[in-house]
């Protein structure tokens, strides 16, 4: 590091420029370490529980299996899912309970049938998260090779160097909008710049939100009114903003925002 602060030193010969560049370096570098540092233990925590979870799936699948061929008890079954609900995928919970309250007997061993079947596609869901070199089917497979070596050997250094880069240009930008508002020669002005920076982060905070709860999980209610507000909501709160340019258009987006998502929670999307 010491070397690198040199370096820097011999580039810039305005103390001020130097003294910018190494804070800056300095703190790419943290960022970095602290992130690299975070990944590789949340990969190795992940990882762990995913063991943990399948070696829990494979018990209850067995158990089910016992039961099915009049092996085992029903109250054993029952008591072995409802010691591992903390790892159970909410649908799966949601059917564990169904299955738990339901006192007919047919309807009982029906539910448990398909318990048993979402249960065994979890556990190959499972061991598709699975990367390490003894679960890894070291075939003649290139692609799944490069699958491989790019999420062992690659990713622990690319995916927090992308997060660093992604965290720096946030933080310029924090600088930058702070700076546009200090210097903004009017109070209503400051108001515009400042109301329009967290409209903006609400804005595609939200609009994330839609496309991955409406459509990618597929809970977003197809019908012409709620089409419209989207169109108008994805479309509509830009252009008043660009086209108007009045002081107070960023509070006005930010309270439509906050309308539109009240509507949009209530309305448009489906319960899980």
């Amino acid at each position: 590091m010491s070397y690198i602060i040199e370096f820097l030193r011999s580039l810039f010969p305005d103390s001020t420029s130097a003294a910018i560049s190494i804070i800056v370096t300095v703190l790419v570098f943290w960022m970095y370490k602290e992130l690299r540092s975070n990944f590789l233990e949340n990969g190795k925590s992940n990882q762990q529980r995913v063991d943990k979870a399948l070696d829990i799936y494979s018990d209850i699948e067995f158990e089910i299996y016992k039961y099915l061929n009049e092996k085992s008890d029903l109250f054993i079954v029952t008591e072995r899912i409802s010691k591992a609900s903390s790892l159970l995928p909410y649908d799966l919970l949601k059917s564990y309970i169904k299955f738990k309250e339901t006192t007919e007997e047919s309807l009982k061993r029906e539910l448990l049938l398909k318990f048993h079947n979402d249960i065994e596609k979890e556990i190959y869901c499972l061991k598709l998260k699975q990367f390490d070199i003894v679960t890894f089917k070291n075939d003649k497979n290139i692609a799944a090779s490069i699958e491989y070596y790019i999420k062992t050997k690659i990713a622990p250094f690319g995916i927090p160097l992308i997060y660093t880069y992604f965290n720096l240009v946030f933080l310029l930008l924090f600088i930058l909008f702070t700076a546009l508002i200090v210097s903004a020669p009017t109070v209503k002005e400051q108001i515009f710049l400042f109301s329009l920076v967290f409209a903006a982060l609400f804005y595609l905070m939200f609009l994330y939100y839609i496309i991955t709860e409406g459509f990618l999980k597929r809970r977003f209610k197809h019908s012409y009114t709620n089409w419209i507000l989207l169109l108008l909501f994805a479309l509509g709160l830009p252009s008043l903003v660009i086209f108007t340019g009045a002081w107070f258009s960023g509070i006005l987006v930010f309270v439509m925002i906050f309308i539109y998502g009240y509507y949009a929670g209530r309305k448009s999307m489906r319960d899980l």
